[in-house]
């Protein structure tokens, strides 16, 4: 069940196909370091330059790892399809957006064009107990709070191109890293009381699915 106003963050996330679940799992981290509220060691890993904050919790880690695995394959099996050949342009991002910021033309060929677009959620529930006395269902799990990272994955075929495509990976990342650092810094008000003794007092989901309406990038003519 989803709390009326619960805020919902909208990220950006862009790679190739050997790099986005590196890219993927990276900010997926980030947004539990600063969510995931019990006392953790906290560790880094670089990736693309960055280093980057990671939860070393097992549970987190292997949802995680599963679901960008679920992820990498939707994006593969939607590069595979056929498409119509035509030129792909990644035009100039400002400083303050998070899309990549140098400008790579990718053209399509063949069959799928080697582009891929989906999605992965976050979603942070707390628990309510029913107010009613003879509802004998248990606490009711109420979202306070989610995260959508929209990911396009574009294959470069030339030197050339793959140095524009690594460019606009890092430019990318910076910048949304960024922008979970200071939504999450803004947006406290939300934030339900601790009010459960368990170990992690907020459950979590992560769910992926396709990215069907169109982002920057299909508005900006990547593909």
């Amino acid at each position: 069940m989803e709390q009326p106003g619960a805020p919902e963050f909208i990220l950006e996330a862009f790679a190739d196909p050997n790099s986005v679940r590196e890219v993927v799992k990276g900010i997926l981290h980030t947004i539990f370091f600063l969510r995931f509220f019990p006392s953790v060691l906290p560790q880094t890993r670089d990736v693309f330059g960055l280093e980057l904050a990671y939860v070393p919790e097992a549970e987190i880690e292997t949802l995680i790892d599963q679901r960008v695995t679920a992820l990498a394959r939707q994006l593969e099996l939607e590069r595979n399809q056929p498409h119509q050949p035509q030129q792909h342009h990644l035009r100039h991002q400002g400083p303050g957006g998070t899309g990549p910021a140098s400008s790579p033309s990718l053209s399509g060929g063949g069959g799928g064009n080697g582009s891929g677009r989906g999605q992965v959620t976050i979603q942070f529930f707390e628990k309510r107990r029913p107010k009613a006395w003879y509802n004998m269902r248990g606490d009711h799990e109420i979202c306070w709070e989610s995260w959508t990272v929209k990911v396009t994955v574009a294959e470069p075929r030339t030197e050339g191109e793959r140095a524009k495509v690594r460019k606009a990976t890092e430019t990318t990342l910076q910048n949304t890293i960024m922008n979970i650092i200071t939504l999450v810094n803004t947006h406290k008000d939300h934030l339900p009381p601790i009010t459960s003794t368990e170990v992690n007092p907020f459950p979590f989901q992560i769910n992926i699915n396709q990215h069907k309406e169109a982002g920057w990038a299909a508005r900006m003519g990547i593909y």
